[in-house]
């Protein structure tokens, strides 16, 4: 399964929690944080999940 613990980007205003997320896996290391940081679920993760 691709589903994985929630993460976001600081600079991003969705949280990923799916490893095929292209949008999930572009952010770049300095920006990314764990958690949902309190913001909405990333539309393509929902599709994907």
């Amino acid at each position: 399964m691709a589903k994985v613990a929630a993460f976001h980007s600081i600079k991003q205003n969705v949280y990923h929690d799916n490893n095929k997320c292209t949008e999930g896996n572009n952010i770049e290391k300095e920006n990314l944080r764990t958690g949902t940081g309190g913001k909405p679920k990333c539309s393509h993760c929902s599709k994907l999940n």
